[in-house]
């Protein structure tokens, strides 16, 4: 019975076993001469042979003669014994194509997954060795270089442009010549017909002058209301000086007034002791009793003997108006103005009491001690007038000027209490105050109309920077039919043809040697990106090697110069300049390619297909020191051509790798058995 197991590899059969097959004594391999290996190892039963290493199925040869004969004998009884000759070769034939057919479709499978495609075939796989056959990985260099793409910087090159829009009419110069700065290298058509030109010049030029007349209008008008706003405000500083001026009297008639209250307090008080003492006088003949209360029995006999009633209502009168002026000198100062208004009337009510007493005591027609004559009585009762006239005017003159000062203080109350606690700083009357919010608003005014007008003739000097520059394109469309160069150099490009229609932004010429000031540090330089993780790899002042995408066989030396200190947030790269030698000359904007050694990183060549992927990652597979399962190791790819790969990893000269691992390792994601 034929079994067939599946293999991932291509075997070929018939090829003798090679010495260096793993797993095999090379004692057992010599002691085996007439063994062959289908794909895999030779067998000890010599009726049998695998046709894998790992798995195989047998197929016994006494089955193979049972088919074999079994065919014959169905040809012969077929075919006539004069053809049987004939009949044994066809069914040799047929056995033949039946057993490669099986054999074939039992040994082949998919070639297992690769890096990429090898490019070898079967001759070159047989000729590199299959099933377990060892390779050695192959040392390039001591030291892996990255290539990047860059491109030739030029700093000697320039440009030429028009001034104007137009088609050239004839071209002066061409490539290789060498033009001075300022020189005429090509000439524009004439624009528009006859007159048209300088119409539309007229036009522009009128449309100017408007603005600039606009403008000075606007200046003018500006600086009318400007100087307008200002005045106000210097009026109003005067108005305030004036007020403060004002103010500083207001206080000093506080004081005025204050004192005046005190010289009417002091009047008014001194007429009701002197009403007091008249009192005293008159009822007991003497004013020396002062602080001393009057008792009916205290006031002469003869007084009010007419009417006794009134003697002893005169007494209680005149003991209150001495307990109320007692009071009003122990009193505060602002309290003492209460109780001299009433004093004043008590002192009031006992001179009229008095005169009523007088009145009512009988007179002597001549002097006698102790009584009192019909003129004494007279002289007294006028005496009393006067004293109640006194009285009178001085209450008159205390509340006047008591009334002046409130009226005062309730026109500036602040003032009334900066004067009162004596803190005139930063008290305000009321028209200072006002004023000051008058010229606090003035103010304002003057800087809103400021920047109004100041908007306004800017707004009227852009209008004429629209009109001056609409002028001087008009002029420059209409004139400047020279293309001139402003610099000095030789034509390295020419961008145009006579006819062609060119605008101010189309490049005319393109100049090599022109003179500038990054030409005078490095005439040309090298630009690239740098990836993020290479960043420390290259310092300033370090050289670099590079070719020209056009002659990758000559290399050039180049210094690095300039290093962003950028990474670009698209590319992931920093971009890097070098500097080129002055002898060397490079195409501008010539593609270059530039190589990054990177130290200390061996690369190997190995055929592409002994590069698997596994997980994400490019392995290979090596044999294992210890004899065991083989390993795979993780390698990075640098290069590869279908044929060859350049790779970096735990490799070594001496490591003996499996170009064909069996598809078990391959379809174990496990990690290695170390």
């Amino acid at each position: 019975m034929l079994r067939i197991a599946g293999s991932a590899h291509r075997r070929r059969a018939g090829r003798p076993i090679r010495n260096d097959t793993p797993g095999i004594p090379s004692g057992e391999r010599s002691s085996r001469p007439h063994g062959y290996e289908l794909g895999g190892a030779y067998q000890d039963d010599p009726d049998e042979f695998r046709l894998h290493e790992y798995g195989a199925q047998l197929i016994p040869p006494s089955s193979v003669q049972t088919l074999f004969h079994t065919t014959v004998h169905i040809l012969r009884k077929a075919f006539p014994p004069q053809r049987r000759a004939l009949a044994a070769w066809t069914g040799g034939a047929l056995l033949l194509v039946f057993l490669s057919v099986t054999v074939y479709a039992a040994v082949r499978e998919e070639q297992p997954s690769v890096l990429v495609q090898t490019g070898y075939s079967d001759a070159a796989d047989a000729d590199m060795g299959s099933g377990n056959t060892l390779i050695q990985p192959e040392l390039l260099s001591g030291s892996s270089s990255t290539m990047l793409l860059g491109s030739v910087l030029s700093n000697d090159t320039a440009n030429i442009y028009p001034r104007r829009d137009g088609i050239i009419e004839d071209i002066y110069v061409d490539i290789g010549d060498h033009i001075e700065k300022n020189q005429v290298i090509a000439l524009l058509l004439p624009q528009g017909v006859e007159g048209q030109s300088a119409a539309m010049i007229a036009e522009q030029g009128a449309r100017r002058d408007q603005a600039a007349s606009e403008l000075s209008s606007a200046k003018i008008v500006a600086e009318q209301m400007v100087s307008n706003a200002v005045q106000q405000v210097l009026e109003k500083e005067t108005e305030l000086t004036v007020a403060k001026r004002e103010q500083q009297a207001v206080l000093k008639r506080f004081a005025e007034l204050d004192a005046n209250v005190s010289q009417m307090n002091e009047q008014a008080l001194t007429a009701v002791r002197s009403a007091r003492q008249l009192i005293e006088q008159i009822l007991t003949g003497s004013n020396s009793r002062s602080g001393e209360d009057i008792h009916e029995e205290d006031i002469r006999r003869q007084l009010g003997l007419l009417n006794t009633q009134i003697r002893y209502t005169i007494a209680p009168q005149f003991t209150e108006l001495d307990s109320l002026e007692q009071q009003m000198l122990s009193a505060e100062e602002h309290e003492r103005a209460k109780f001299l208004e009433q004093i004043i009337d008590v002192a009031d009510t006992a001179l009229s009491t008095t005169v009523s007493l007088l009145g009512a005591t009988p007179s002597v027609p001549n002097a006698q001690p102790g009584l009192f004559t019909q003129e004494e009585i007279a002289a007294l009762t006028q005496s009393v007038f006067g004293a109640q006239q006194n009285l009178f005017m001085a209450k008159e003159k205390f509340q006047n000027a008591r009334i002046a000062l409130e009226t005062l203080s309730s026109s500036e109350p602040e003032l009334a209490l900066a004067y009162r606690t004596e803190s005139v700083e930063g008290a305000m009357s009321n028209s200072v105050r006002m004023l000051e919010a008058q010229l606090g608003t003035v103010r304002d005014s003057v800087r809103l109309t400021e920047a109004n007008q100041q908007q306004m003739v800017e707004r009227q000097r852009s209008m004429l920077s629209v009109a001056d520059a609409m002028l001087q394109s008009e002029v420059a469309q209409s004139g400047h039919r020279q293309i001139r160069s402003p610099f000095s150099g030789t034509v390295s490009k020419r961008f145009i043809e006579v006819g062609q229609i060119v605008m101010s932004s189309m490049p005319t010429f393109e100049l090599v040697d022109v003179s500038t000031s990054l030409a005078k540090k490095a005439k040309q330089e090298i630009e690239f990106g740098l990836p993020e993780d290479l960043m420390g790899t290259l310092l300033m002042g370090e050289e670099l090697f590079f070719t020209l995408a056009s002659d990758s066989g000559t290399p050039h030396r180049a210094t690095v110069s300039r290093v962003s200190p950028q990474v670009d947030s698209e590319s992931r790269t920093i971009t890097v300049r070098a500097r080129v030698e002055d002898d060397v000359a490079l195409p501008n904007n010539a593609s270059v390619r530039v190589h990054i050694e990177r130290r200390a990183l061996p690369v190997y060549r190995l055929p592409s297909y002994a590069v698997k992927r596994m997980g994400g990652r490019n392995v290979i597979w090596t044999q294992n020191p210890d004899g065991g399962q083989p390993l795979s190791i993780s390698v990075d790819v640098l290069s590869e051509d279908g044929e060859f790969a350049e790779v970096t990893g735990d490799l070594s000269p001496e490591t003996l790798v499996l170009p064909n691992p069996p598809e078990f390792l391959i379809n174990d994601d496990s990690p290695n058995p170390s």
